[in-house]
């Protein structure tokens, strides 16, 4: 069967600045929340992972939109907020099976979006989206150890598989 390759679409510097500052700013807010409600050590230590890689990128994303003049969320978007009100609201039981739910949305989402971002023809943005990709990539290993900790029957696909279909989706 032959693989059908799927053009990605080109994004702006802003925009792409903009919305990787809010995934990262989502994503910490939910790591945080991971330490707290996660019933699971390993939910718990994925969670301390995502705020040591998130931090390191946002404070990356921070140093270079100031330097080429490019606006940085200073807060969620209504979109980013409702995710993390709806995390937060999660009961006990439910939280380590949602948050894992969650980053492999997250992962999917951002792959798609460092890739575009690699295009872009400002070269320390589209290092930056590089620099991404490889946090993006030792995170899949860490995701799919995830998803087999909290329950293998309930996740047949695992992260490496969706990733296919995913870069052929709009980043919302």
């Amino acid at each position: 069967m032959k693989r059908e390759f799927i053009q990605l679409e080109s994004i702006q510097p802003d925009t792409f600045v903009a919305t990787a500052a809010l995934e990262c700013m989502a994503e910490l807010q939910m790591g945080q929340m991971a330490l707290k409600q996660a019933v699971s050590e390993t939910v718990r230590g994925y969670g301390r992972h995502v705020i040591a890689d998130h931090g390191a990128t946002l404070a990356d994303i921070t140093a270079i939109a100031a330097r080429k003049g490019i606006p940085v969320p200073s807060s969620l978007d209504e979109y980013h907020d409702r995710l993390v009100r709806d995390m937060r609201e999660k009961s006990e039981s439910d939280f380590d099976s949602a948050y894992a739910a969650y980053m492999v949305d997250g992962y999917q989402k951002s792959l798609l979006l460092y890739k575009r971002g690699q295009r872009i023809k400002n070269p320390d943005i589209s290092a930056l989206a590089s620099r991404g990709l490889v946090k993006l990539e030792a995170r899949k290993r860490l995701t799919n150890s995830l998803l087999e900790s909290i329950s293998p029957q309930d996740w047949p696909v695992r992260v490496s598989e969706r990733s296919d279909y995913s870069q052929g989706q709009s980043h919302h």
